[in-house]
């Protein structure tokens, strides 16, 4: 009997799957034996599972607690953690500079101008989804989030000016108009004896005034104390993009079936919405795009450069939507979260007021200038920002060619590496009291820029805090290039909430910062706050 006839058929489609069952955890087991004990970061720290398979990490993604997960690790393993198989956190001071500052090809960083041959640590490719719709001309915009280093630089020097302090002073009176309405909207319910939730209303005040910054029109949020379709795209979806950003992390979405239920997700969860926000955009830009004076304010300068760099209306839409989502979210959430560590600190908010009150003596004595010379109205801000980061979770880097040292250690090229802020902000290396509210630690203090920093990986000293560890903004030529406007509302915002109003907590709202989800930003609670006028003199 030939031998063929004894021998299963093991072409045939049944067999070829049962192989195909079998090799898949065959195939991950040997990866995890490879990650475990050949990988290049076989020797970093960090959980047995996270260092064997990218799946935990995926999971801390996907949860509405990861960033304190990962803070959690770095108080256990120490600095640096590898949370993942090629994947590295971390809390040493360096790593600001290590992973976030370029270089010249020749080796000294540089933080500014393009030109020259520089080696960056490319943003990661979990920054970089698919696109919710098609582009109406089929062309992938390029913006700050997505330039490369060229670009990138191209941009920013032109939107640099829009961004300055000189300019935060002369859009003033647009900021101040807001303000001004949305005192005027908290007195009305005041005086009707209404709760107010300030979560609603801080996010209804900074997407109007970045409206008005970037597209010469607020979205009418404060004038008909209703919200917008742009603040639900852009506070509504933190969940769904968590769970695609997980998914991308297990190295899932590499399968072509589960690309296409992503793709079919995105569209059933976003796509209507997203389409109808694209022609509400689109429709606002075209406007900003038909006047016919300059206007001082966020978008003058790209839109100046029009012309002469031949930048679609696709280009300038995504710019303009990048800057307004960036710039009115975070800062919204960080008043939300300084106005709640005010109330649950009573000695605080009594030394806050008296700063405030005994500071002006009338509204139109409250001016940006003004609010700078308050210190312990920045000192509050400060310390809201360390321990409730608007942008909580992750900044992932891509290490460039040929390696990069990182906090005093060779990092090969291709590694994904990052400073996360949350555990940066809260790690024990770095502040005493690390989990206190404690504005007092930013009182005459000198924070030294981080790049005045001496390369060392930075111990504190006892009841001591490494306050330049905190970097809110990110550093590096790719930071936030909102810092002066940020700063600028924040102080205004609060020292006219503070001036106006005395606030009781409602006892829903007690345990707000619980029901808050750090995901890669915040999803935020209701903040419900009772008011009433200052009794003065």
């Amino acid at each position: 009997m030939p031998l063929d006839k004894l021998s299963p058929p093991i072409h045939s489609l049944p067999h070829l799957l049962l192989y195909s069952l079998l090799l898949i955890p065959i195939y991950h087991f040997l990866l995890a034996l490879y990650n475990l004990f050949l990988h290049p970061l076989r020797s970093y720290p960090g959980p047995l599972l996270s260092r064997a398979s990218a799946l935990p990490h995926a999971l801390r993604l996907l949860s509405d607690h990861g960033p304190v997960m990962v803070h959690a690790l770095h108080e256990k393993y120490g600095p640096v953690v590898r949370v993942g198989p090629n994947h590295l956190t971390y809390t040493d001071l360096r790593a600001w500079k290590d992973i976030y500052h370029v270089r010249h090809a020749h080796g000294h960083r540089n933080d500014g101008g393009s030109g020259g041959d520089v080696r960056e640590n490319g943003k990661s490719w979990l920054f970089y989804r698919e696109s919710v719709m098609e582009r109406p001309d089929g062309e992938e915009p390029v913006s700050l989030l997505d330039a490369d280093w060229e670009e990138h630089s191209r941009l920013r020097r032109a939107l640099a000016g829009g961004f300055s302090e000189k300019a935060m002073r002369e859009q003033e009176v647009v900021i101040q108009g807001y303000v001004d309405l949305l005192v005027r909207g908290l007195r009305g319910r005041m005086e009707r004896g209404e709760a107010v939730d300030l979560v609603q209303w801080y996010n209804w005040t900074t997407f109007d005034v970045i409206g008005d910054l970037v597209f010469a029109e607020s979205f009418g949020c404060l004038e008909g104390e209703m919200g917008h379709p742009f603040i639900s795209m852009v506070t509504g979806f933190v969940r769904q993009q968590a769970a695609l950003l997980a998914v991308k992390y297990a190295g899932l979405s590499r399968w072509r079936v589960v690309k296409s239920v992503l793709r079919w997700a995105i569209k059933r969860m976003a796509g209507d919405k997203a389409q109808t926000l694209h022609e509400i955009m689109w429709a606002k830009l075209k406007r900003r795009l038909d006047m016919k004076e300059e206007r001082t304010d966020l978008f003058e300068g790209l839109m100046s450069k029009r012309k002469e760099w031949n930048l679609s209306i696709a280009r300038l839409q995504a710019n303009a939507t990048v800057i307004a989502a960036a710039g009115s979210e975070t800062t919204a959430a960080l008043l939300s979260a300084v106005t709640w560590f005010l109330l649950i600190h009573p000695e605080v908010i009594d030394k806050l007021q008296h700063e405030v009150r005994s500071s002006f003596n009338s509204v139109s004595d409250i001016t940006i200038g003004s609010v700078g010379r308050l210190p312990y109205l920045l000192a509050c801000l400060n310390e809201a920002l360390r321990r409730f980061p608007p942008a909580v979770g992750n900044l992932p880097r891509q290490v460039h060619e040929g390696g990069e040292v990182i906090a005093g250690r060779y990092v090969p090229e291709n590694t994904m590496v990052e400073v996360q802020f949350y555990a940066m902000n809260h790690s024990s290396q770095h502040w005493h009291d690390a989990l206190a509210y404690r504005p007092e630690r930013w009182l005459n203090k000198v924070v030294r820029d981080i790049g005045e920093v001496a390369d060392h990986s930075g111990e504190k000293g006892v009841n001591e805090d490494r306050l330049e560890v905190m970097q809110p903004f990110s550093v590096g030529p790719r930071h936030c290039i909102g810092r002066n406007l940020a700063y600028a509302e924040m102080r205004l915002i609060l020292a006219r909430i503070i001036f106006e109003f005395d606030m009781t907590l409602a006892d829903q709202s007690k345990n707000w910062l619980e029901n808050c989800k750090p995901y890669t930003v915040w999803e935020k609670a209701p903040l419900i706050v009772q008011l009433a006028p200052v009794k003065r003199g």
